[in-house]
């Protein structure tokens, strides 16, 4: 059993998680954009930017039950039906964290938040698209069989993670200092929790490359055997 046989059934799977990988990265990328639109004052375009960021996740998720409903009604190996489960819930995972993220910045008076604060988000998320875009190519050089050029991209998605972590650590650093004058308290709040987002969308990505390197492992010896 390997990932390249040409079935209808892999055929057809690999079409729909094509499109899914690429409305994951439309959901960061439009988050992505409209945290530098509300660092440049431009926050009509910013906005917009966040509701194609919703707008994105929803059409993505309407793929992952489309594969959801090709797995169930399938009959595949139980093994590969099982991995390929996983592997779809772990990349979901990323765009639920960008999506929460997305959410809280719609009721978070941005312009309001010090400019300190509003850099470190800029850099944390785009740490988080970065990883993404890794984690989506190496989805699909999985898919295709390419196990080598998967198992690079997992590696790099684990070192963007390790910056994005310090990245984190400052964020709330930088939280902390400002917290006596942020008013009202409630933005604080809000502001703690769209850094959590991030550290989450972040770590998903980080679990992402690790289930696909085992996955990588799994069917490398299958195929070798």
């Amino acid at each position: 059993m390997n990932l390249l046989i040409q079935s209808d059934f892999m055929k057809d799977f690999k079409k729909i998680m094509y499109k899914y990988i690429e409305k994951i990265d439309d959901v960061v990328e439009h988050f992505k954009t409209a945290i530098g639109y509300f660092n440049e004052m431009r926050v009509g375009e910013a906005r917009r930017e966040l509701a194609s960021s919703m707008d994105a996740e929803k059409e993505a998720d309407e793929l992952r039950r489309k594969m959801v409903y090709l797995l169930e009604t399938s009959e595949i190996n139980p093994e590969l039906k099982e991995d390929l489960f996983h592997l779809i819930k772990r990349i979901e995972v990323i765009a639920d964290f960008v999506k929460d993220a997305a959410s809280t910045l719609t009721i978070i008076p941005y312009l309001e938040v010090p400019v300190e604060l509003r850099e470190g988000y800029e850099k944390m998320i785009n740490k988080v698209y970065e990883a993404t875009k890794k984690v989506c190519k190496a989805v699909e050089a999985l898919l295709e069989g390419e196990y080598t050029t998967a198992s690079r991209l997992a590696d790099e998605v684990e070192a963007l993670e390790e910056e994005a972590d310090m990245i984190d650590v400052d964020n709330r650093g930088k939280l902390l200092d400002f917290g006596e004058k942020l008013k009202p308290y409630t933005l604080a709040i809000l502001l703690h929790d769209l850094i959590l987002d991030l550290e989450e969308a972040a770590n998903a990505c980080e679990d992402a490359a690790d289930y696909i390197r085992a996955l990588i492992v799994v069917y490398s010896e299958k195929r070798a055997s």
